[in-house]
């Protein structure tokens, strides 16, 4: 009877102890910002130098190797890896249907050199870059220059030769001159941006000021360092520059200026006022791309997010056919998305396509999102891309997961305002980015005064040309022109208000200058049309279209077959610490902004944080409820025993 007794007891406490331990599991970890996940690039190139694996950045795990990595790069690129295992390690047949002949083969080369191991057996290291390429032996290489210049003129690499395999890259040339003088180089992986270099040796930076440009025969790249393929007698040249904010205070109104002699030129950097950004000539571009995204015979498929994203703010639905290459992408990855940037691009553009992200193939992507371990060790825009995920389709999140998103990209403010993707100097690209991914969140005075910070040095940093001179980005480019409207335009900033006008003209009057005559847009006004530069700049009109229209931010959709909570509309267009003034109607009367019953809504009065309640709350009352009965029926027991 005794034993019986105290069984029971035990089976009490156990059950106790259980309970207790399951509502501890509802309490959600805080995850830490800290450093860049690991990650390499991985490209692969025929005989002739052609791309077969198109330049690639891929994160991985400690100890995982190169022929890991080059599957993960097949997945993202959709190039089928065939490859043959044998007794010393693993053979590469065929990279996305491309085999060698003859006595050639595919080799394998890091940082610009042969590998002295096997793809099997090589454990890769940060910052690394592979290169595949169809060759015969011996390899054929090209000799290249590269030097680096410290701020004071001084020789950090001395003009150095390498010799490097046929195909390399610029960085390649880099780490390989380093090399030989015992020098290290840190350099930092994006998903999408590929490699920057932080620094070289140990040369002293000063923060928010000094950085490392990269040029090849005493011209900017226009591309990342690892993007670059040298050709022979190149000179790779990197020399510190320092930012010098602008100082020139606010100039004094002047007297109205006399019209123009007959048959006098024109100032180019003039603002084209006979040219006013008007809705019809934001429709008239808009449609120019959908025609230019018709003649490129552009698929919508998954892979293709960022076209999906702009296309879903325009009268054209998002074809049937990317809903449907997501679901066989999730089934292959049985819905695990080691890349939390796909994960992160697919949810944004299933929201785009009215489909529901916590349910696509009996895999819920949001709760992935929201547990994915990237996010524990994140870099800033993988809590920007993290914030427009959940906010795409206004999913519900663990209490916190926004808060602690917010938090991190707060805690990464550059001093005097803005934002970087690496080191110190603001950028007008993340920082627009920021803005898009806060703009929801403004009701916090902490979220306000940074957005208004941001603001101030999105207007000091634009140029007199209407546009931002970034060295990394090869000089005034259209993407950050984008990007910067498609953040005003959501914290309701006017991107053509006086703010942002100079003297050649105002943010989307200078977007529009990158206009090719195919309807796209291209990264330099001198340049081609690209389909980056194209894909930012619909998302930057129909942003600015939204805004002079007080419709939804661009970023957020209603889910067709699950609405949950209606997309949050941005304010009234103000200038930076303005009131808001009431809307007039389209026949210049004044009302109140109303929601779809009709009655005056809140959007008036400035956003409202996103809905996160979830039902941890509820399971935890109900655990508790639990424990206390379990603690009752111990005390019963207890005391009938006694």
């Amino acid at each position: 009877m005794n034993n019986i007794v105290f069984t029971k007891r035990w089976a009490a406490l156990f059950a106790v102890f259980l309970l207790i331990l399951s509502n501890l599991a509802f309490i959600q970890p805080y995850a830490h910002a800290a450093t860049l996940d690991k990650a390499v690039t991985i490209k692969a190139i025929n005989e002739k130098g052609e791309v077969v694996l198109p330049l690639t950045a891929v994160s991985f795990e400690e100890g995982e190797t190169a022929y890991d990595v080059l599957l993960e790069a097949g997945e993202k690129t959709e190039k089928e890896i065939d490859t043959t295992h044998g007794e010393y390690g693993v053979f590469i047949n065929s990279i996305g249907g491309i085999s060698p002949s003859g006595t050639a083969y595919w080799s394998f080369n890091i940082n610009g050199v042969s590998a002295s191991t096997g793809i099997s057996s090589h454990q890769v290291a940060n910052g690394e870059h592979l290169l595949f390429a169809i060759t015969e032996w011996p390899n054929p290489t090209v000799t290249t220059k590269v030097s680096a210049v410290g701020k004071n003129g001084e020789e950090v690499i001395p003009e150095t030769d390498v010799t490097l395999i046929k195909g390399a890259s610029a960085y390649d040339a880099l780490i390989q001159a380093s090399a030989q003088h015992g020098i290290s180089v840190q350099a930092t992986v994006d998903d999408t941006y590929f490699t920057y270099i932080n620094n070289v040796g140990n040369t002293e930076l000063v923060p928010n000021a000094d950085w490392w440009s990269v040029g090849v025969n005493d011209n900017a790249l226009t591309t990342s360092i690892v993007a670059h393929t040298v050709q022979p007698n190149d000179h790779v040249q990197l020399t510190v520059q320092t930012y010098v904010p602008p100082t020139d205070e606010p100039a004094e109104p002047s007297e109205p200026e006399q019209p123009a002699e007959p048959n006098k030129p024109e100032d180019p950097t003039a603002p084209n006022d006979r040219n006013p950004i008007t809705n019809e000539a934001i429709e008239d571009n808009i449609s120019d791309i959908l025609s230019y995204i018709d003649t490129k015979n552009i698929t919508f498929s998954y892979g293709n997010e960022w076209w999906v994203w702009g296309l879903a703010n325009t009268n054209r639905a998002i074809p049937a056919s990317y809903v449907t290459g997501v679901k066989e992408k999730v089934k292959e990855v049985d819905g695990n998305f080691r890349n939390v940037f796909d994960l992160e691009k697919i949810i944004i553009g299933l929201s785009a396509a009215g489909t529901d992200a916590t349910s696509i193939e009996g895999y819920n992507l949001v709760e992935s999102l929201v547990n994915h371990a990237s996010l524990q060790n994140s870099s800033i825009n993988m809590n920007i891309y993290a914030l427009l995920a959940v906010d795409s389709g206004q999913y519900d999140t663990p209490a916190g997961f926004r808060e602690q998103q917010v938090s991190a990209i707060l805690s990464r403010e550059q001093a005097g305002g803005g934002w970087s993707f690496i080191g110190s100097i603001p950028s007008p690209d993340i920082t627009g980015m920021v803005l898009t991914a806060l703009a929801p969140y403004r009701e916090q005075a902490d979220v306000q005064a940074a957005i208004d910070r941001a603001v101030t040095y999105l207007s000091n940093a634009q140029g007199e040309t209407g546009g931002y001179n970034i060295d990394s980005n090869g000089g005034d480019a259209s993407e950050s022109i984008s990007q910067a409207i498609v953040g005003l335009a959501s914290v309701g900033v006017d991107p053509t208000g006086e703010n942002f006008t100079k003297a050649g003209g105002n943010l989307v009057q200078h977007l529009l200058k990158f206009k090719q005559n195919d309807g796209g847009f291209s990264h330099l006004q001198a340049g081609e049309s690209s389909e980056m530069a194209t894909q930012q700049a619909l998302l930057a009109l129909t942003a600015y279209q939204s805004f002079v229209n007080n419709g939804e931010l661009v970023y957020q959709y209603e889910l067709v077959n699950n609405p949950g909570g209606q997309p949050v509309k941005p304010n009234q267009p103000v200038e930076p610490n303005q009131p808001v003034e009431p809307t007039p109607d389209k026949n210049g009367q004044t009302v109140e902004s109303t929601d779809d019953t009709g009655v005056p809504s809140d959007s008036a009065k400035g956003k409202k944080l996103p809905n996160t309640a979830t039902n941890t709350a509820n399971l935890m009352v109900f655990g508790l409820g639990l424990l206390l009965v379990g603690l009752i029926l111990f005390y019963l027991n207890r005391k009938k025993v006694s």
